[in-house]
């Protein structure tokens, strides 16, 4: 385990996952805040998400997010070095939580408490999908900062692929056909782009709202396409043609056929990937 990190009693590391204890998101929102463990007054656990065991801890004056890794970050595609290269660049831009502990060896990480997130129906309100937008064109503008991965989605499609070719999993996923597609676009759309800073991950449950918006679980974050990005809002949020639209206008003002056409294309291959990622987290024996 890395040099500082919390003993063995408190959090164990097989090479797949941090092992917690019931008392490792006290202890570790302590070290990381330095204060006492008997300054800790609540510790909740956080519901949502797959990759993750998170908590939200309180003291009297303070609140963060307690995260370890639940998952195999390899056949997951998870690169925890990149993400923490990451986390400091936008939490610096205002765009992601201000990081108070990273220990990408160990799979731990504490931010400071963002905001409560966004419910589904915040997402699908059209001020909050122009300032979502406006959020997205910020973190585009960003430098892609040094340790960042490259998001290949080609890359990303083979490997997905090849876990579930591995595990002999076969669905309508790994047909020919869809693979000979998903191939398609995804060179289509990495023609006439360049890579941008990008999230990869823009559910509204990763947007949280504390006065102005913040994005958070950066896991999946790296320089990639940009359209990805927006679709993402766009698949996970549920978005119509009209709310689309009104995303990519808020977006890129003046955006034409070819853009919107683009954008079409990153929304089919991002559900693709996702189901892909979804394939391989449930179904690869040693993602369980």
């Amino acid at each position: 385990m890395a040099a500082g990190s919390l003993d063995s009693a408190n959090a164990l590391h097989d090479g797949r996952r941090t092992l917690v204890t019931s008392d490792f998101p006290t202890r570790t929102a302590a070290r990381a805040l330095g204060v006492p463990a008997e300054a800790i007054v609540s510790v909740e656990p956080v519901k949502h998400g797959l990759t993750n065991d998170s908590w939200l801890v309180r003291t009297q004056t303070d609140a963060v997010i307690v995260r370890a890794s639940n998952a195999a970050e390899e056949e997951l595609r998870i690169d925890r070095a990149s993400e923490a290269a990451i986390l400091r660049a936008v939490a610096a831009a205002g765009i992601g939580p201000e990081v108070l502990l990273c220990e990408p060896a160990d799979r731990i990480l504490v931010t400071r408490y963002a905001g409560t997130t966004w419910t589904q129906e915040d997402a699908l309100r059209l001020p909050n999908i122009e300032r979502l937008a406006g959020l997205l064109a910020r973190l585009h503008e960003l430098e892609v900062p040094a340790g960042a991965r490259q998001v290949e989605l080609i890359s990303a499609i083979e490997g997905y692929l090849a876990t579930l070719d591995r595990y002999q999993v076969q669905t309508g996923l790994t047909s020919q056909p869809v693979r000979s597609r998903a191939t398609e676009i995804a060179q289509e759309l990495s023609r006439s782009s360049s890579a941008r800073l990008c999230h990869n991950d823009v559910h509204h449950l990763n947007v949280v709202e504390a006065g102005e918006l913040r994005l958070v679980d950066w896991e999946y974050a790296g320089a990639g396409e940009p359209l990805f990005d927006l679709a993402s809002a766009c698949v996970y949020n549920g978005y119509d043609r009209v709310q689309r639209e009104a995303l990519l206008s808020a977006y890129a003002p003046g955006a034409g056929a070819d853009m919107w056409r683009r954008l079409e294309l990153a929304c089919w291959l991002f559900e693709y990937i996702r189901d892909l990622w979804l394939a391989v987290r449930y179904r690869a024996p040693s993602s369980e």
